[in-house]
């Protein structure tokens, strides 16, 4: 039997079909593109060129930290007590040796090395006496950071790193001081990219200075200080008071 369709049903039908392929493809999502997102670079030190200790026979050790270890290369000989020559310093956690650029004079197994706790500087002092030069590389420039200065020799807490700075005790000295060749220190921050010295805090004849730590952007450290210049002679007559020192305020006057 044969069925006559209306033709306004199919064309009813035809409508509908395209209806419904218009909002099926209305309904389908267009693909976003995808940035990825990059993390902040922070500054690390590769070597250019896959160097290791065994490339370099005739080293001498001349100091190190729990993170670095210091050597000296093809030392100039006549000195038995210091050597002269470049210097390669060896990352103990990355295996990784770093030619610095340069020649230094270094006391060979005497030099006392610190580093910044970031892998950028590394600090060097040579020397037996109390007042010792002190050296900065930089790890990443691969040279020396500023000019040596004078530091006080001692443990741990005569220097500290805080930003691109070495905060440290200098080596001032005043006649009326009764020990230490007259050691009066001074608190002095370095800028270690620009090489500005700025004085946190300055000795004279009746104050001295030490630093004492730093706990986020501030330093803390001892004055000591006397009535009269005699009064150094008697420990009973010297005060001490503690001070805080706001390490930004470098930042806002360089």
């Amino acid at each position: 039997m044969k069925i006559n369709i209306p033709l306004v049903f199919i064309m009813a039908l035809f409508v509908t079909g395209c209806s419904s392929l218009e909002t099926s493809l209305d309904e389908t999502p267009i693909p976003t593109a995808v940035i990825a997102t990059q993390p902040t670079s922070i500054p690390t030190v590769s070597p250019t060129t896959n160097l290791s200790l065994d490339d370099f026979t005739n080293k001498v050790l001349m100091g190190e930290d729990d993170s670095y270890s210091v050597y000296l290369i093809n030392p100039s000989s006549g000195d038995i007590l210091y050597g002269t020559g470049e210097i390669i310093i060896f990352d103990k956690s990355k295996k990784l040796v770093i030619k610095i650029n340069g020649s230094f004079t270094l006391i060979v197994g005497g030099t006392i090395v610190s580093d910044d706790g970031k892998g950028e500087y590394v600090f060097l002092s040579p020397g037996t006496s109390t007042s010792r030069r002190a050296i900065v590389v930089s790890l990443i420039d691969k040279k020396q950071a500023v000019q040596e200065f004078c530091t006080l020799a001692g443990e741990a807490g005569d220097h500290f790193f805080w930003n691109d700075y070495i905060v440290f005790n200098n080596c001032d000295t005043f006649n009326n001081r009764p020990w230490g060749a007259g050691e009066a220190p001074s608190i002095t921050a370095i800028n270690l990219r620009t090489g500005v010295v700025t004085e946190l805090a300055k000795s004279d004849l009746t104050h001295q200075f030490y630093i004492k730590m730093i706990e986020g952007n501030n330093l803390q450290y001892l004055e000591t200080f006397v009535d009269r210049e005699e009064d150094w002679k008697n420990p009973d007559n010297q005060k001490t008071i503690t001070k805080t020192y706001n390490l930004l305020s470098l930042e806002t006057n360089k």
